[in-house]
């Protein structure tokens, strides 16, 4: 999710591959000394308030107080995105063609976010 709209550019990236290969993608950043992909997450109090009442799930007033959405600099994601690419090249790791696929749409919204200096976080849509 960008921080602001940019006019004519879909920022939208599939994103099902990486979140199937998630648990792999962690030890891999690990292993390249690269933050893990889940470390960009951020989500705004109202958002996992609806989130989770949409859920079935009650949440502390106090949790969603301590919460604030957080963006990162797009040279952040950038440099993750690159290490878990080729990183991934040398792993046997499922889906191999479709998760590339998905860090090559990251690396590309990402370049266009540090373009036109907006701050990015990851969102997960369920």
């Amino acid at each position: 999710m960008l921080e602001r709209p940019i006019p004519g550019f879909d920022h939208s990236v599939n994103g099902k591959a990486l979140g199937r290969a998630g648990k792999v993608l962690e030890v891999l950043a690990e292993k390249t000394g690269a933050k893990p992909l889940m470390d960009f997450f951020s989500v705004s109090p109202e958002e996992l308030s609806e989130f989770a009442a949409g859920h079935g799930v009650e949440v502390e007033q106090n949790a969603t107080r301590s919460r604030h959405k957080q963006w990162f600099a797009p040279d952040e994601g950038l440099v993750t995105i690159r290490a878990l690419r080729e990183v991934a090249r040398t792993e046997r790791i499922e889906y191999l063609d479709k998760v590339l696929a998905d860090l090559d749409e990251f690396e590309r919204v990402l370049g266009i976010a540090k373009e036109h200096g907006v701050g990015w976080h990851l969102a997960v849509d369920y």
